[in-house]
């Protein structure tokens, strides 16, 4: 085991490094406080998946910035710019969100690399044109966050007299999405949700890029890339908490007049080839573990938000465990990963400690202020 904690602890020893707060910071210590959270049994198959999976799954701040400096001179060749400043002169880079907020954090990194290299500040960026409109993010899990910015944004002013709804239609602006990960069928869904709410302007004319795209169809891929369990021997209190789910949306869905299947479990046999865990036994053992546990964490903290479940955040239609998102960064782990990654409350201790909806206290490099 501590062979396995050491391994995991090189992997994740850049998670919020740079800020002010040594206690956010990941150490051995703390992740063998959350492993021993779980019965002795099941901790040597989590912490050897885990291992896998961050390795896999984990970017570090250094990662992100050596993509992001391969992307502006990518774009600037892509895009037909003679150099990447011009390109970066006529591209407006979004800042959609509020403090707090991945965006703002994936800026200012953006921000302080090319000020470093080209000598521009993010300011100057969009000052010959705004031939580009530029959405950059972390994590693309529901897609809820980026479909209700850009919308906001749509009516908003290119420039007096033309919103940037009519910038893109018109083609004065291209939309670009970047993400450091994606999850397929979420983007899938959101672009068809575009073409049937009369935002077929915006389907029509954004591209998107992204170093990391996740599998997560589960009728569709060979993969799935999710905590996601089987139906088979699952407990009592699973059950019951899956009807408690069945009642709470279907009381949801019955006022909205629709219904929507059950999504709890994914078929046996898929995923028929799995780049995440390292067996079909340790999935079961991971995913079952992470979902019991989730359970107890709600109960006993008396949470009341339907959409926060035991595998993650999920929307209030859905009737599932959680999103089960495997996704992290330096900086982020998304409320949609289950619970025992971030959540702090009714006696437990999260492997990530993580903020939510406030201004971060970072360092010299990561001044929001």
């Amino acid at each position: 085991m501590e062979q396995l904690i050491a391994s995991i602890y090189e992997t994740l020893k850049g998670y919020r490094a740079d800020e002010k707060t040594p206690g956010v910071r990941m150490t051995t210590a703390r992740i063998e406080t959350w492993i021993k959270q779980f019965e002795e049994p099941l901790r040597i198959p989590i912490l050897t998946e885990l291992d896998s999976i961050f390795k896999k799954r984990y970017y570090s701040k250094e990662q992100v910035q050596e993509y992001l400096e391969k992307l502006v001179e990518y774009f600037s060749k892509e895009f037909g710019f003679k150099n990447p400043i011009d390109f970066l002169k006529n591209t407006d880079f979004l800042d959609l969100q509020e403090h707090g907020k991945s965006q703002k954090v994936m800026l200012k990194l953006f921000g302080n690399m090319i000020e470093s290299k080209y000598g521009i500040s993010l300011v100057e960026c969009g000052t010959t044109s705004k031939k580009y409109s530029f959405y950059l993010d972390d994590v693309l899990c529901t897609g809820l966050k980026m479909m209700t910015n850009i919308k906001e944004w749509l009516d908003k002013d290119f420039h007096k007299g033309k919103t940037n709804n009519q910038a893109l239609a018109d083609k004065s602006t291209k939309l670009i999405l970047f993400y450091i990960m994606i999850h397929e069928k979420n983007y899938n869904n959101k672009t068809w949700e575009m073409g049937k709410n009369n935002m077929q302007v915006l389907k029509d004319n954004h591209q998107l890029y992204y170093m990391k795209e996740i599998k997560n169809d589960i009728y569709h891929a060979p993969n799935f890339d999710l905590v996601y369990p089987l139906a088979e021997n699952q407990s009592d209190e699973v059950i019951e908490y899956e009807n408690e789910i069945i009642e709470t949306v279907d009381k949801y869905t019955a006022e909205k007049k629709y219904q929507t299947r059950n999504d709890f479990y994914r078929p046996t046999g898929l995923p028929k080839k799995d780049v995440i865990f390292t067996s079909p036994e340790n999935r079961a053992i991971v995913e079952n573990a992470f979902l019991e546990k989730g359970i107890e964490i709600l109960k006993k903290s008396n949470v009341q938000k339907k959409s926060m479940r035991a595998l993650g955040y999920s929307m209030p239609s859905q009737k599932n465990f959680g999103f089960g998102a495997l996704c992290f960064t330096w900086r982020n782990v998304p409320n949609n990963a289950p619970l025992v990654f971030w959540w702090e409350g009714g006696g437990f201790t999260p492997l990530f400690k993580v903020t939510r909806g406030e201004v971060f206290d970072f360092g010299k490099f990561f001044d929001l202020e």
